[in-house]
């Protein structure tokens, strides 16, 4: 049902995208920039894809773990159990966000979901491809007798529900601001002043972060620049999921005390060992003179990874709808055929030196998973089809390579 509910919402989020688009165009506002949505878009997708990859141990945690612990068997659910699970749910969300903000483990995986520098309907799908440890944090409702497929549903609606505030063209909505979660509210959640750090964790009720002291309204005359303290800078969705695992891993193996090896995964966001700190200093963002990441690239580089993205995008949601039961090996194969265009062609967009050749790579070895999937049948064959004309529009792009932007 959870799933299900997901898959029908996606027309409606690139519907809301679209219009969103629309009206920063008549607008002029400028809130929607192709090369960061992109890598919103490229990380929605790989954490959709990925999700196969990890579906055998999750449902092992599920059925064997939380099944054995409840304290009173599962329960038929009326309309009054669900309105109350509805709210325990953002309850315990709550606490599973703030400590995505306030511990490095959960940081680690929930970063990936900040670091866009723009704030929009395509940030919201900006979502982890590693964020299985906050279900720690759902256990006293599995303890409680809940069935698993129904916290699945509610979870699932609270986070349509998170969908529509990441947007900068709702201004207040008056009373609604102090009961639920905004626009305005959630903006200043993503906001990486000092004012707004750490601040509005509700996913749908913003009565939380007012009971338990995390609540910050929008400050009148303070802008907020949106992103992480230190930035990104590269539109890949693998660059984005390891960014802090990675960080976090160097300062464990380098960190001299065996202590701080062990204990910086569950010490606060951003401590470091005080060894690292001197030897290895990490350089955050400027907030004075902030400049997002935005390399120029040619509208023809543009439009070329757009249909890669638009392809994968619709493979990922095929592939999650139909592989749930295949072979480990074929998940893998389509898990790549999904998930490596993504990352190419966010090479493409940053224009790095050698990002024609890895896409040129890339294309043979997608037919070869194809054909691994499928060997010679109509799939093969479309496959062959869709690389080739790839193909020809990578040549096209390398024939222009001197004269576009984006590798000036």
């Amino acid at each position: 049902m959870a799933d299900t509910i997901i898959l029908a919402a996606i027309p409606f989020f690139f519907l809301l995208i679209f219009i969103e688009i629309y009206v920063d165009r008549r607008r002029k506002a400028g809130f929607v920039r192709y090369n960061d949505a992109f890598g919103s878009l490229a990380l929605g997708t790989w954490s959709l894809s990925t999700k196969l990859l990890f579906i055998g141990a999750g449902g092992w945690l599920y059925t064997q773990i939380f099944n054995g612990w409840q304290w009173q068997p599962g329960y038929e659910m009326g309309l009054g159990s669900w309105i109350v699970l509805f709210v325990a749910y953002d309850l315990c969300y709550y606490f599973a966000h703030r400590a995505g903000h306030e511990i490095n483990l959960f940081w680690a995986a929930h970063s990936i979901h900040h670091q866009s520098e723009e704030y929009n309907l395509t940030t919201a799908l900006r979502q982890t491809s590693s964020g299985g440890f906050n279900v720690i944090f759902y256990v006293p409702l599995y303890m409680w007798g809940v069935p698993i497929e129904a916290i699945a549903t509610v979870g699932a609606l609270n986070l349509i529900y998170q969908y529509w505030v990441h947007t900068r063209h709702i201004n207040t909505l008056g009373w609604m601001e102090w009961v639920f979660v905004t626009p305005s509210n959630h903006r200043v959640h993503h906001g990486q002043n000092p004012e707004y750090i750490d601040k509005n964790h509700g996913g749908v009720f913003i009565i939380w972060d007012r009971l338990f002291g995390t609540f910050q309204p929008e400050l009148p005359g303070v802008e907020t620049i949106y992103g992480v303290r230190r930035s990104l800078n590269n539109f890949s969705p693998f660059a984005a999921n390891i960014q802090v695992w990675w960080s976090l891993l160097l300062d464990a193996i380098r960190a001299k005390r065996w202590r701080d090896k062990l204990t910086i995964w569950f010490k606060p966001t951003g401590w470091r060992p005080a060894d690292q700190e001197i030897a290895n200093p990490i350089r955050k963002t400027d907030l004075d003179n902030f400049v997002a990441f935005n390399p120029e690239s040619t509208n023809g580089l543009k439009v070329y990874t757009l249909i890669q993205l638009v392809v994968a995008m619709g493979l990922g949601t095929w592939f999650t709808s139909t592989y749930t039961s295949a072979p480990y090996h074929q998940v893998m194969l389509m898990w790549l055929v999904v998930s490596v265009p993504l990352v190419t062609s966010a090479k493409l967009l940053q224009g790095e030196p050698l990002a024609l050749i890895y896409e040129a790579v890339r294309l043979p070895m997608s037919l070869l998973a194809v054909y691994g999937l499928y060997s010679i049948s109509p799939q093969f064959w479309f496959a062959l089809a869709w690389l080739g004309l790839s193909a020809v529009a990578l040549v096209a792009l390398t024939a222009n390579q001197g004269k576009g932007a984006a590798y000036e």
